[in-house]
């Protein structure tokens, strides 16, 4: 998941901190990869893809690949049974992962989940990576937030092709998170539509939409359902082929808005202004990162319908995920969004 891999980037951050001359190597997809493409904490990439961690043989051959590099520390972010193998087989002198049923066995330093809420008042996720590095640092840099490095050539070709799609720069540019990762984590495209038509009514700003081509009917139908003077602001055929490109684009919006998720994650490490509407199944304490009412803002449905939740974690209701969102209605969002609307445009 993208959003994991971008909290998972502090770790390194803090490791350059405590060990200056030390090398990092990353083991992330190939997809993946693009989010921390020239990290200066980072020293090397090295891809791995799903079938690597598929069976016994294939972690096995990777294993085989990494030991190689006779590595002293190995930090398993990921947390998995296939990635705690990875880890015991590579045999790094020290292998720090989270404690498990079979922590004990794949690792020499076992740590326990549970980061300080008193520092994580939001975004937990980050204490999450940050709690790892316990058995090294007693210094840590609890501040420490995900950060996505474009050069100056990239930044100038997302201008460049943000002007040859038609949009006039000298205006604001809004991304629309439309699509989270599956339709338990999308908010209706009727709720979704309306708040497109409060935003354009507010801030007679340019919209683009956050897809992939194979997408294009499902943004084509949210298309519909907006006015016709929201549908005049979108540019609907503007869409980026794949992240580092989408990247580019981001780096120029004012703000992106929409479902909680990657790009909305990708938004906050280009330190651009985000609104994320939360599934209202997921845990908003662990990833609205960075919120402060304002250049980052969140909402759930908690939020406002708490009721319906009987004081029990929202994560208990994912199979719910679809009747709650029909208590979601764009109109309860408006006043959050108005404010955040009137800060930055």
């Amino acid at each position: 998941m993208l959003g994991d891999v971008l909290t998972s980037t502090i770790i390194a951050d803090q490791l350059k901190i405590t060990y200056p001359n030390c090398q990092i190597d990353y083991l992330i997809t190939p997809m993946a990869a693009s989010l921390v493409k020239n990290h200066p904490s980072v020293d090397n990439l090295i891809l791995a893809s799903n079938k690597d961690f598929e069976s016994f043989t294939s972690i096995l051959k990777l294993a085989k690949k990494l030991k190689k590099n006779n590595y002293q520390l190995c930090i398993d972010s990921y947390g998995k049974n296939n990635s705690a193998l990875l880890s015991y087989i590579v045999n790094a002198t020290r292998r720090i992962g989270y404690k498990k049923w079979f922590s004990s066995l794949a690792y020499t330093d076992v740590i326990k989940n549970e980061p300080n809420r008193g520092i994580y008042k939001t975004g937990v996720a980050l204490g999450s990576r940050m709690v790892l590095l316990k058995p090294l640092e007693k210094n840590i840099q609890w501040h420490l937030k995900p950060k996505i490095h474009l050069t100056v050539d990239e930044i100038e070709q997302g201008k460049q092709w943000l002007e040859q799609k038609g949009l006039d720069l000298t205006n604001s540019v809004t991304m629309i998170s439309a699509l989270g990762s599956s339709k338990e984590k999308t908010l209706p495209f009727k709720e979704l539509a309306s708040l497109l038509d409060f935003i354009v009514q507010n801030t007679e700003t340019q919209i683009l939409f956050n897809y992939i081509p194979n997408q294009i009917d499902q943004i084509k139908e949210l298309y519909e359902l907006c006015s016709l003077k929201t549908k005049e602001h979108i540019f609907l055929d503007a869409f980026a082929p794949n992240i580092r490109d989408f990247l580019k684009i981001l780096h120029h919006c004012t703000a992106i808005i929409g479902n909680e998720g990657g790009a909305i994650n990708m938004g906050k490490a280009l330190d651009i202004n985000t609104f994320a509407i939360f599934a209202p199944w997921i845990n908003k304490s662990s990833w609205n990162i960075g919120e402060d009412g304002k250049n980052h803002v969140s909402v759930h449905l908690m939020d406002y319908k708490p009721n319906l939740y009987n004081n029990q974690s929202a994560s208990t209701f994912k199979k719910k995920a679809l009747s709650l969102y029909s208590h979601f209605e764009a109109g309860m969002m408006q006043k959050d969004l108005k404010s955040f609307l009137n800060h930055h445009y």
